[in-house]
């Protein structure tokens, strides 16, 4: 090492901080160091900055290029920090009652194909590995409601995990709970089961069974959701949970890397996609083993859990039941004659000399006539008749079908050592 050197080596703290306070000089002019640093310098700037004044500008040019760091780097491994920045808007979410929103995250050669669950109308972070853009599709929250979303999938772009990246926004559109249909409520069902299948640490073991039972629990709220669709698909899910197995491709960053090869720093880097505060105990792997880089199964000599189910029941009554029956009048028939008079008729003018036929023969000699005599006989001046008699009026009357009954029905099945149902 030259003189210079040398110095450079023994200078105290103090003196190095002296120097990174004096200007440069280069091609004539001075130059401060932050000034040298915003040009670009590369390696330079970080010697001008720490007072390395001299030895730097001796083997760093001004176009940047210095020698290479003592730790390489290769551009691959700049490339395993990346995550995915997402932020879904669904009107009347709500962290405590409804369940998580669950994306799907697709890579464009298949090498990453995950399903995680994640918290609406708040910024997360998904950490996918490598750069480029991904596919996310969504299955729709389920509120308390049972109301819904309309959901769509996104092509997002990965960005550095150390940096603010600006957040892909993705709306959701709410379907109210008396407009969802039964099928919307059990291809919900059907798509958790498939999700878990697939899942990430959000969705597997202990956690994975709480996000499928909040799943059916406010299906089950909706009064459209076929209950024996559910349950069929919710239980599948379950089984998937508790065996703790996942098909999940999950990404390879650079914390799986540092964990294989033995780093000493045994902590796992947060993956921000907790429905809670955007943070999670470890990264999308569907394994609670941060050393298996991925892996999603449990030991092979581990038994598989068997559910001792309980059937439960509850008290169902059931009110009697009655009928109307409708009863018709009672009635007959009376018949009524006819009713006639005896009249009297002049034989001679044919007149009706009834009421005085005397009077008429007298009156009718009186004036030249010649009516003499008459004769009797019998008009009808009302025409016989039939009479409806009501003997009793027309009533309803209330009968009971079936007296009231309470009855016990088995709503469903709880598996008494570890809770899940069916």
């Amino acid at each position: 090492m030259d003189e210079y050197g040398s110095r450079e080596i023994k200078r105290s703290d103090s003196t190095k901080e002296e120097n990174a306070k004096k200007p440069l000089v280069l091609f004539g002019r001075e130059f401060s160091r932050k000034q040298v640093c915003a040009a670009g310098a590369g390696i330079l700037c970080a010697a001008l900055l720490i007072g390395g004044g001299g030895y730097a500008i001796t083997h760093a040019g001004w176009t940047g290029k210095a020698n290479a760091p003592a730790v390489p780097q290769s551009k691959d491994d700049e490339e395993q920090d990346m995550v995915l920045s997402l932020e879904v808007k669904a009107d009347g979410w709500d962290t405590e009652t409804s369940t998580p929103v669950i994306a799907h995250i697709e890579d464009e050669d298949g090498k990453v194909d995950f399903y995680t669950a994640i918290a609406a109308n708040k910024q997360v972070t998904v950490r996918v590995g490598k750069s480029g853009t991904y596919t996310v599709t969504f299955i729709s929250p389920v509120n308390a409601d049972g109301s819904i979303y309309k959901v769509s999938s996104k092509k997002v772009t990965a960005g550095k995990a150390d940096k603010k990246t600006a957040s892909t926004g993705v709306t959701f559109d709410k379907v109210d709970a008396d407009k969802v249909t039964k099928d919307d409520l059990t291809a919900i069902a059907k798509d958790v089961a498939e999700a878990v299948k697939k899942g990430d640490s959000t969705l597997t073991g202990d956690k994975g069974a709480e996000v499928v039972k909040k799943f059916e629990d406010n299906i089950k709220k909706n009064p459209n959701a076929d209950t024996d669709a559910v349950e069929k698909e919710t239980e599948k899910a379950q089984e998937s949970a508790k065996e703790e197995k996942s098909d999940a491709k999950t990404p390879e960053t650079s914390d799986s890397k540092k964990s294989d090869s033995g780093s000493s720093n045994g902590s796992k880097k947060d993956n921000g996609n907790s429905g809670s505060d955007n943070k999670s105990d470890s990264k999308p792997s569907g394994s609670n083993n941060s050393s298996n880089s991925g892996s999603s199964s449990k030991k092979d000599d581990t038994p598989a859990h068997q559910h001792n189910w309980v059937a439960q029941t509850k008290t169902v009554h059931h009110d009697a039941q009655y009928k109307t029956v409708h009863h018709d009048a009672v009635t007959h028939q009376v018949w009524h004659d006819a009713v006639t008079e005896e009249h009297y008729i002049c034989n001679q003018c044919g007149a009706d000399i009834t009421s005085d036929p005397w009077g008429h023969i007298n009156n009718s000699l009186m004036n030249g006539g010649n009516c003499g005599s008459y004769h009797s006989t019998y008009v009808t001046v009302k025409q016989g008749y039939y009479e409806t008699v009501t003997d009793k009026a027309a009533y309803d009357e209330q009968v009971q079908v079936s007296a009231a009954w309470d009855e016990t029905v088995t709503t469903g099945y709880k598996c008494s050592s570890c809770g899940a149902t069916k």
